[in-house]
Parts: structure tokens; sequence; C-alpha cells
């Protein structure tokens, strides 16, 4: 496949960039191939991180067309697709009721899927819109009644929204401004759309904690920019926010969600002084950490892979639990495809009797899991692996279990 490199900083716009984590060639993660596509070649694209020496970002290096990731197939992520979002974003939801009063507000949610967080703040009173990049998802918003448009958010399209919608106390973009290509331009698209003593709220999987754990799933072409503290405060003042607060959940595993202000506001700044100093005092700033977390993970590799064929030998299927954009970056990097794993289990009917990008391992009902006397499981979606593990011992004791 055709592709360019970032050549500049996403934020700062120096030629400062240096490679830190290389994972090979992959495709996108959010991409799971219907029957009728299943003898299609999927678009792939190398996946390698760079740090920008001056100002800290951290970004993806290959440029890769977002109508690619998002609308070529029907987007199979919902944000209702398991008690645990579901929870997480009625949380959201109170918190930010708590913070402001709701009824009448004008709320833009860019990143709206299956308008599950906009229904919630419907209810509460809020004037809603969803912004979508799935037709898909749009169509089911609209079926929930959720005001949704269909298009990738931009500075150009923020002019669009404005007409239609006017300008909104508070936008919202959850796990979606780091999948903007251009994210300097997003946040442009933000000011404009945005009231002078408005709030942009975004959270995102939260870098630092990603690679202390080791965990390099969450690393994929759909996600452009890798969020620490240091440059979400960079971005931010890059294009005139400064930051109201930050604060840490469990969200993915570990997340940052940020309240953002235009500079101008009145609204308080946030002391972020903390986070910088955790990040600073845990050396991710600095290109040999990323050396010796990449040698830690290739061990872990090895040793996974061994102890797989090891039971394969004794006779067991291998299956792994979740589908999710994770773990397609985690089965293509171990190079684990359908030869190995005879099939995942999932929740969500969006990626039921669908197939895995590039290692084409078909997804099932979990209830496949009671078919085997002899099988072994990989916790793929280790965020929410207590429930899982609950869920699916229910269903087959025998059960072997192993992690990522």
């Amino acid at each position: 496949m055709k592709y360019r490199s970032r050549l500049k900083c996403l934020c700062c716009n120096k030629k400062n960039l240096s490679e830190i984590i290389n994972l090979g060639n992959h495709s996108f993660a959010d991409r799971f191939i219907p029957y009728k596509k299943k003898n299609k070649k999927d678009p792939v694209y190398p996946l390698i991180v760079d740090l920008c020496r001056s100002c800290h970002f951290i970004q993806s290096r290959t440029v890769t067309d977002p109508k690619k990731r998002y609308i070529d197939l029907d987007y199979s992520y919902t944000s209702a697709n398991s008690n645990y979002s579901r929870d997480h974003w009625m949380k959201f939801a109170t918190s930010l009721e708590n913070k402001t009063n709701l009824k009448n507000k004008k709320i833009i949610e860019i990143g709206s899927n299956d308008g599950f967080l906009s229904s919630i703040l419907k209810l509460k009173g809020a004037n809603v819109l969803g912004v979508d990049a799935s037709k898909f998802m749009v169509k089911i918003c609209k079926q929930k009644k959720i005001n949704s448009i269909q298009t990738i958010f931009s500075f150009k399209q923020s002019k669009k929204i404005k007409k239609i919608f006017g300008k909104a106390d508070i936008i919202i973009a959850n796990n979606v401004f780091n999948h903007s290509n251009e994210p300097s331009d997003f946040l442009k698209g933000v000011y404009n759309l945005l009231k002078e003593e408005g709030m942009l709220i975004f959270e995102q999987p939260n870098f630092t904690i990603g690679t202390l754990s080791l965990k390099f799933d969450q690393i994929y072409h759909e996600h452009i920019s890798y969020f620490t503290a240091t440059n979400i405060k960079s971005i931010l003042n890059y294009n005139n926010f400064k930051i109201n607060h930050l604060s840490k959940n469990d969200y993915h595993g570990g997340s940052l969600r940020t309240i953002a202000i235009k500079k101008n506001s009145n609204l308080k700044q946030f002391d972020i002084s903390k986070f910088l100093h955790f990040e600073k005092k845990n050396n991710i700033y600095r290109i040999n950490y990323y050396k010796k977390m990449m040698n830690k993970i290739n061990l872990k590799k090895e040793k996974l892979l061994k102890k797989l064929s090891n039971l394969i030998n004794d006779g067991y299927v291998i299956s792994g639990i979740g589908a999710g954009a994770k773990s397609n970056t985690f089965l293509t990097f171990y190079g684990l495809d359908n030869s190995t794993i005879k099939f995942l289990t999932d929740s969500s009917k969006y990626k039921q009797n669908k197939f895995t990008p590039l290692t084409r391992i078909p997804i099932k009902d979990d209830k496949e899991l009671i078919k085997y006397k002899k099988i072994a499981c990989i916790i793929l979606s280790w965020n929410i692996s207590k429930l899982i593990i609950n869920k699916i011992k229910k269903l087959n004791k025998k059960i072997k279990l192993m992690y990522t």
C-alpha cells in the first residue's frame, strides 16, 4: 500500500522526530471483516511511533486515510457493548452533571459512536448533537432519535456544524481526539464551535501507564497522537487552550480525562505538576527507555509463543477472548493467525461472524467455549479481565487461561 510519513511534529511543527517504537506492518486495528469480504486483501502499513525531541509530543509516523479507517467497512465498536463501558459512560454523565447544570446546555459529542453517552445527556435535558465518521454509527444514533451528522471532524467541518447547530457550551471528544490526523486543526474546529466560557472534555488512553505496564497493544493506526499530561498541555497551549482539570481513571486499562477551556476563559487553570513529575521520574521522554521496553516485550512474546506451542502439542485448542482493536495489534505483532488461534469470542453482535484483519481469525459468541474439553484462552481484553474470567469460567470450568 502507498503511504507517506509524517516528517514534522503534529504539535510544535519541528522536524525533530525520533523513532521509539516499531511494531512492524499492521492493518487497521478496528477493521473487522465480513464473510463476503474474507478473501479481500487488507491495507497494510508500518506501525511506528515517534517522539518529538523538541516538545516531547508522541505520534504515529505513517499517514493513513481516515476514510479507509472508518468508512470502507462498517465500524464495529460500540460504547454500549458491555456493562463495564455502559457503567463508565453513565458515571461520566453524572460527573458532568455534578460540575454544571445540563438543562438546555448545547453539547456536541464528536465521536458519538452508537449514541449511548449522547442519549444519557439528552435525558438529562441537554440539547445534543452527535458527530461521527462512521455512517453505520450515525444510523444507529438516528434510530435512537439523536440529532447526528456523519463527517470526519475538522476546522472546515466546524464551520458547517456552526451554521446548523450554533456554538456549544460543551464539546466532548472521548477516544476520538487522538484519532485525528491533524490534532491542531481539530482543536481549531473546537475553538470555532465553543462558547467563550465553554468546556472541551476529552478522554484518551494514558500512554505513560501503557508503556510502564508494557501494554503496546493500544498502539494502532487509528491512534495518531499518544497522550501524556505533558503533550496534552503542549497541544492545548499551541492552540489557545488551557487545562481546567486533569484526572486519571481505569478505563482502557488507564485513561486521562481532560477538561480544557479557552485561554481567555474566566474559569480556573489546573496545576498538573504532579502528573509532569511522574512522567519525568519514569523517563518516558528518553529514547533509551523504549529500547529497554521493546526488549521486555519481545521476551514476553518469546515465552508466550513457546507456551502456546507446548499446549497445541498437548492437544489443546487455542482461543482468544475479546475481539478489540488492541487484540488485533497483539495478534499481528505476535504473528498469531488462524493456523494457531482457532477463534476469538466477543459479546458484540456487530463483531460476531466476522474475521480479524490480516490474521483472519473467526469471531464467535462466548458460548463457543462450551464445546471444548481441552481449550486454552488468551485474555486479549486485559482491561476487563476480571469480568471476562468470571463469565467464561461459568461456561467452561476446564478452560486454561493465559495473559498477554
